[in-house]
């Protein structure tokens, strides 16, 4: 409501408001013109290119941008209209309170325009005129405030046509036309209706209006308020029976359209998209501590929420477009999951849908199998991902499309996994996960069972399984990833932990089939992580390299609060279990190498202990190597195990070009020389893994090269990965850094300044290793062999662990 007062009425200038006014109406006339411009220039499209896929889009773009600005168009006149009408009914307005005010003043009356009041002269009361002055006073009170009553009516009119009017950052001009909800919603409720037979005009209407619409908070919120969860449901199924998808290239033919599955992708899409619309947060929160929550004006309800997990473990019916009439009875997640492509979801809804659909299928004791045992007759679930593809899934299991969109939200993924927990004597101190014990270790991520049925898929399966992967296991590492690395804190620690704990006490790294009891059938060599996930969780394990030194020391010295704090005997075989993947090997070994470095230069510089002199830095480095060699060691025996190459086989090739080694570890600790100095002396998780190792390696590959010539490039990757070589070479590299060694030679004084290993001849090695045989024996010698034999130390432990 306005709460324009009389002394707002009385100061109002009508001036501003008629430039604004003129403002938007040379805007409405400019959009009009480039209409009339859009129609003469797409109008014989069609004439001059009439066939084929490109037509067809050229033809349909053309029609969206025409529609696009005829809409501007309205929304334009009306702000135009509004502000110029605005401005001469307040001018009126204004004219009348002006009128009544003087009226008064010339009867003698004072009158407050503040207070809104009218006070008669004394005198006006005497000679028997007392009834009258009264009526008099009131009546010009009274018009006095029916004219405010009448200029806040105007305020409150224009006010209401603008904010209908005014573009919106997320979907420009104005909210959708109330007749775009009504026909979507009309066609809608159509389709939805696998009885009813579609033209392509009406098809391509409502993907026109969804396009159009779909970001829009109220034409997303009322259509699908009136559609319903269990309505969104059955028109996406509905939808995907409008084209049968055969094994093949799926060319334009009899029995497949490509114009059809695009026109099922885009309808899809667009849902998913209006469905992230209308549950985005757009309320506000309040009390003490903001735990009420008023929703947005267009935001579903939670109650909408509700029924829609209702529907998503509810049986639903669809008809196979294929074959003999058939009925397919899926669950209703089956046909949200496509929509879950699309669109940027908040994290709690994600979280608690998507938290739902995983403790369904965990409820039901079939694994995966509960969404592709009924499977119609070519009949394609989800259209979104494309069709050309055949290993492309079908959509029948509904994690596809959950974890596509949790890999594009860190935060719905914590939420998501650490919704629910459980207590045991042995698990993590905030409790198991089960959702992400599921997840990562017991649930069946087979992506051939992911395919329409029918004869023609069955052969086809059959003759190329190996060619299927399953990306919805690529996404969940993704989403793991982010969701432990992009906002550290309680929830991403106790993901971690859990990932370790839970990896290491599952049937399988027992070395028994997954979902047997152990004890019955071993099947050799244990599996901590499923290969597929190994990479992601070397990052993880990467941004976590400081917590991982502090579980592995002997000491184990995880700061509550801070770090993870996990058995050190999970860690070492989730190690090796990483290092069985060469990629994963590669990346912990090149931020091991790293945060080595950054330890080593927090000790040289005084950062560790301001008061140690030389033979106390070595003493502190020695835990540095010690633990250096425990995480490498870790991962060589899984190497070793898979026959990667091994530390020695590296240490052996390494050790013939020392030259090109030492550019790449001292480039390294070159770079590191000074970073960590002056940081505090714990840094945060991922702070070595994003400002170092991923910089620091890039610059080591950048700048490897064996000679001027650049006739050959050395691998940074084995320089690193050469475990021992590169525990010795890292910890001479850094002492020489330092500045700390005495009796160097002179030829390592550059302009008065130590000279850079990247900058070394072959006269400065042959210089380097006499003097660690002499001067430099008590200080370089005996480190590097400390880190050597830490190295091997740690190797031999890690096989220890695993008899």
């Amino acid at each position: 409501m306005s709460g324009m007062t009389l002394h707002d009425l009385l100061e109002f200038d009508a001036g501003p408001w008629h430039s604004v006014a003129d403002a938007w109406q040379r805007l409405a006339r400019g959009i009009d013109t480039a209409s009339d411009q859009l129609i003469a220039g797409t109008r014989d499209l069609g004439a001059v290119w009439p066939d084929g896929k490109g037509s067809a889009a050229a033809l349909q773009k053309a029609a969206m941008l025409r529609a696009e600005v005829e809409n501007t168009y309205p929304p334009a006149k009306a702000l135009a209209d509004a502000f110029d009408q605005h401005a001469y009914a307040m001018k009126g307005l204004r004219s009348q309170a002006e009128g009544i005010v003087a009226s008064a003043q010339q009867a003698g009356y004072t009158v407050d325009t503040a207070a809104v009041t009218i006070t008669a002269p004394a005198s006006a009361y005497m000679g028997g005129n007392l009834d009258q002055t009264g009526r008099e006073t009131g009546a010009l009170l009274n018009d006095l405030r029916t004219v405010v009553e009448y200029a806040r009516a105007q305020d409150d009119s224009t006010a209401e046509i603008i904010n209908g009017n005014v573009p919106s950052p997320r979907t420009g001009f104005g909210a959708s036309p109330p007749g775009a909800i009504a026909r979507a919603t009309e066609l809608a409720n159509k389709l939805k209706n696998p009885a009813y037979q579609p033209t392509a005009a009406e098809l391509d209407e409502l993907r026109n209006l969804i396009k159009l619409y779909g970001r829009d908070e109220a034409f997303a919120h009322d259509v699908l308020t009136v559609l319903g969860p269990q309505g969104l449901l059955q028109l996406n199924g509905t939808l995907a029976t409008y084209q049968p998808d055969n094994p093949g290239n799926d060319p334009d033919g009899l029995l497949f359209s490509n114009n059809t599955a695009d026109m099922v992708r885009d309808l899809q899409y667009g849902l998913g998209v209006m469905l992230a619309t209308a549950t985005t947060q757009t309320g506000t929160h309040g009390g003490f501590r903001g735990e009420t929550y008023t929703p947005g004006d267009h935001e579903l309800p939670s109650q909408w929420i509700t029924d829609l997990m209702a529907a998503g473990r509810s049986e639903m019916t669809v008809i196979s477009p294929y074959g003999p009439p058939q009925d397919v009875h899926v669950n209703g997640y089956q046909l949200l999951a496509p929509l879950l492509h699309s669109g940027t979801y908040d994290a709690g809804f994600l979280s608690t849908v998507g938290g739902d659909m995983v403790d369904f299928e965990m409820s039901q004791g079939k694994n995966s199998a509960l969404w592709t045992g009924e499977r119609g007759e070519y009949l394609r679930l989800d259209w979104t991902r494309g069709h050309t593809d055949n290993t492309v899934p079908a959509g029948y299991d509904p994690m596809n499309g959950l974890m596509d969109a949790l890999s594009r939200n860190g935060d719905a993924t914590r939420d998501l996994l650490t919704g629910t927990t459980t207590f045991t004597s042995d698990g993590p101190a905030d409790g198991r996960l089960p959702r992400l014990d599921y997840l990562l270790t017991d649930r069946n991520w087979s992506a051939t069972a992911d395919v329409p049925g029918g004869g023609g898929w069955l052969s086809e399966v059959t003759q190329h399984s190996d060619d299927y992967r399953n990306t919805a296991l690529d996404k969940f590492g993704i989403a793991l990833e982010h969701a432990t690395t992009e906002q550290p804190g309680p929830q991403a620690r106790h993901i971690v932990e859990s990932i370790i704990y839970e990896g290491n006490v599952d049937e399988q790294a027992m070395g028994y089939p997954n979902g047997t009891i152990p004890g019955h059938g071993q099947t050799g060599t244990p599996e901590i992580i499923n290969p597929q996930l190994r990479q992601p969780i070397a990052a993880i394990t990467s941004a976590y390299i400081f917590d991982v030194n502090l579980n592995i020391a002997d000491s184990h010295a995880a700061i509550p609060g801070q770090t993870i704090d996990v058995d050190r005997n999970h860690l070492v075989k989730l190690l090796a279990d990483l290092g069985r993947d060469q990629g994963a090997h590669d990346t912990i070994a090149k931020a091991e190498a790293a945060y080595a470095a950054g330890s080593y230069d927090n000790i040289l510089s005084g950062q560790q202990n301001p008061h140690d002199d030389i033979n106390g830095n070595l003493r502190a480095m020695e835990n540095v190597s010690h633990n250096y060699g425990s995480v490498m060691g870790a991962l060589d025996h899984g190497a070793h195990d898979v026959h990667h190459t091994t530390s020695a086989q590296q240490d052996e090739a390494t050790n013939k070009i020392i030259e090109d080694r030492y550019k790449v570890v001292g480039l390294v600790v070159d770079e590191v020389m000074g970073k960590v100095t002056g940081k505090m002396p714990v840094p945060v998780v991922g702070d070595l893994a994003k400002d170092y190792v991923n910089d620091l390696v890039t610059q080591a590959e950048e700048h490897a090269t064996v000679d001027n010539s650049g006739k050959a490039t050395y691998e940074v990757g084995a320089a690193l990965g050469a475990s021992r070589t590169t525990a010795v070479d890292l910890t001479e590299l850094s002492l020489y850094n330092s500045g700390k060694l005495d009796n160097l030679p002179d030829n390592f004084t550059e302009n008065g300044s130590l000279k850079p290993v990247s900058r070394w001849n072959e006269a400065d090695y042959q210089a380097w290793q006499q003097y660690k045989a002499g001067h430099g024996m008590s200080t370089v010698g005996n480190a590097a062999t400390h880190a050597g034999d830490s190295y091997q130390n740690g190797y031999e432990w890690a096989g220890d662990i695993f008899e």
